[in-house]
């Protein structure tokens, strides 16, 4: 190992933590930088739920049609947040280019069909280098649907899940309601994933990974990162506010403020904020333990340690703009829907900023025009399901193998 040299990750959010542990596990020496506290930005509020499910990006026809519908209802699973429309205007035009695009929608559901395909054992395998057991059950995970129209409307997706793998059975609803006592007398149908995990604590689970890699000699270090040292095609230091860091190579892997590092380094990153939601409630009368999701609604309801969580939906927004709790109390309602009896009263609320790129895909990869910087951002809702896989492929890229082929559409200078 290099010690004067360390590979620097910049983001201790889950990406970045998995990140640097399997690079601290591949021999380097590793700085893990973010200017907060490992995980207590967007990883902190998840649904918990590993995705293997999640082969369709958002970027598709289908979600084209419903645009006009979403700028105007703001109590969809998917809306705009209006102050922002102006802002994302660029970003909007080069998503319908991509959601219409036949061949850019193929892509992206072979790089998620690839990625989802390993996300389970490469989690497995985390889980038992860094100790993290007593934080993950694996219970499966259960989507119920309100109509039978709602359940035929989705038959496309399973089809597509089916040719990619996924090992999934179709219930009625006699049967969603033994896998989740408590759930509404109006469910008709459940499909249940079998081989779905969940974390009962994902702030937990980024903060024990950058304890073991500390623990490991691994450095862990508050700062905000203000310039890179570049001589020819690689990065030689990081700039921090009160100091510069030599660098044998160089991460970033810093969610949404990813896209003002790469500006930085000379390429384009179109990150928007997806703002997710979630709630925390007293978990009265709370008797399954598996993550639950109404399809149509786009949120889950996970039991945790701390609570029940309600958590999801989509508002695309510009970045740092005020919340809009009322997407919380929607959660809220939408749980009584589900599951009228279950959930007492509200713990604490929380808001955080996905980072998404308009096509849906991750970048994930070396960075443009440089031989020693490497990129795992953009995973949207997805970060948690993608952190221990995307760590892999970078860590074996910098190792000196190949991009996978359906990753080849993950390429991090596509945007130029």
């Amino acid at each position: 190992m290099d010690a004067q040299n360390p590979v620097i990750v910049v983001g201790a959010g889950i990406v970045g933590a998995a990140t640097a542990r399997a690079l601290q596990r591949a021999g380097h020496a590793v700085i893990l930088i973010d200017s907060g506290e490992p995980g207590k930005a967007t990883s902190y509020g998840n649904a918990g739920y590993i995705a293997i499910d999640h082969v369709v990006p958002l970027a598709r026809p289908s979600t084209l049609k419903k645009l006009p519908k979403m700028l105007t209802d703001r109590n969809g699973p998917l809306t705009v947040h209006g102050p922002s429309i102006p802002y994302l205007l660029p970003w909007m035009a080069r998503f319908g280019l991509a959601a219409y695009s036949e061949k850019e929608v193929r892509k992206g559901i072979d790089a998620a069909g690839y990625l989802t395909g390993q996300a389970n054992l490469a989690w497995q395998s985390e889980i038992q280098a860094s100790g993290l057991g007593e934080l993950f059950k694996s219970r499966g995970a259960l989507y119920v649907y309100e109509t039978e129209e709602q359940f035929t409307s989705s038959e496309p997706e399973r089809q597509l899940q089916k040719a990619k793998g996924l090992v999934f059975e179709v219930v009625d609803g006699d049967r969603a309601r033994e896998l989740a006592p408590g759930l509404s007398s109006h469910i008709v149908r459940g499909v249940y994933y079998p081989e779905g995990m969940h974390t009962i604590n994902p702030f937990k689970v980024v903060e024990t990974l950058a304890e073991r890699f500390a623990a490991d000699g691994g450095t862990v270090l508050r700062g905000r990162v203000r310039g890179f040292v570049r001589e020819g095609r690689r990065v030689t230091a990081v700039k921090l506010t009160d100091q510069e860091l030599p660098a044998k190579a160089v991460v970033i892997a810093a969610g949404r403020a990813s896209g003002e590092l790469t500006r930085l380094l000379g390429f384009n990153a179109p990150l928007v904020a997806e703002r997710g939601y979630h709630v925390m409630l007293q978990p009265d009368n709370v008797q399954f333990d598996l993550p639950v999701t109404p399809a149509g609604r786009g949120f889950f309801i996970t039991p945790m340690q701390e609570g029940l969580r309600v958590a999801g939906t989509v508002e695309l927004a510009a970045p740092h703009q005020p919340p809009s709790w009322h997407r919380a109390d929607l959660l809220v309602r939408h749980l009584k829907d589900i599951f009228p009896a279950v959930g007492g009263a509200e713990i604490s609320r929380w808001i955080g900023e996905r980072p998404s790129l308009p096509d849906f895909r991750p970048a994930i990869g070396r960075a443009p025009r440089l031989d020693n910087v490497y990129c795992g951002y953009g995973h949207q809702h997805v970060g948690l399901t993608l952190a221990t896989i995307t760590a892999r492929v970078i860590a074996n890229l910098m190792e000196g193998g190949e991009l996978p082929e359906p990753l080849q559409a993950c390429d991090p200078g596509r945007f130029g």
